[in-house]
């Protein structure tokens, strides 16, 4: 997406360089990445920066939503795909198992951001609320529409499973950053998937 700031094209693509700057807030943390590292990985001048993302604040915060509409929307589309519900679910897992496996593993930038304190950051706090809600509520559709299939046991509670469900991926995504057993991983989303009723 080229666009213009006062009748002179940009030699950059906005989605490109928000792409990059994401990465380094998900590598390192926000309090931790530097003006420096973000004008490195950016590959753009100090002065484009600030005049297209004002500040290193309102950056992360674009940086927090082109996550959600490009990673955390695969999840939900995957939930939300035309077929089986119970075939969505077993996506879903696949996708989870994958990026605890990822070589490097950097977690979930919504989840790492969610263990530092942006207590007094409403803006920041709302955006990673919103996407826990927006995955929560997704896999609770897909346990329901599960039911109504008669491929997910009656007597699951799909809001309680769905809670439980995606705050132990989350741990297990963060976890992930530091390395953890091919046992520890397995048993986990083992015992997950018990509770859901897939194999």
């Amino acid at each position: 997406m080229q666009t213009t700031s006062r009748g002179r094209p940009k030699k950059f693509d906005d989605t490109q360089v928000l792409a990059r700057a994401m990465t380094v807030f998900w590598q390192k943390g926000y309090a931790a990445t530097s003006m420096d590292d973000l004008l490195g990985a950016m590959q753009i001048p100090r002065q484009s920066l600030y005049r297209t993302f004002t500040d290193k604040h309102t950056l992360f915060v674009k940086s927090l939503q082109f996550y959600d509409e490009n990673v955390t929307s695969k999840v939900v589309n995957a939930l939300t795909a035309d077929e089986a519900a119970i075939d969505c679910l077993r996506g879903v897992f696949k996708m989870w198992r994958d990026a605890v496996n990822l070589p490097n593993a950097l977690g979930c930038l919504m989840v790492n951001t969610g263990t530092q304190d942006f207590s007094a950051d409403s803006e920041v706090s709302q955006l990673v609320k919103a996407n826990q809600k927006r995955v929560v509520a997704a896999f609770e559709k897909a346990l329901k529409r599960g039911q109504r299939e008669g491929d997910i046991a009656a007597s699951i509670d799909p809001k309680a499973v769905s809670r439980t469900a995606c705050a132990t991926v989350n741990g297990l995504l963060a976890m992930s950053k530091n390395g953890m057993s091919e046992a520890f991983k397995k048993d986990v989303f083992t015992t997950l998937q018990n509770l859901v009723g897939i194999e």
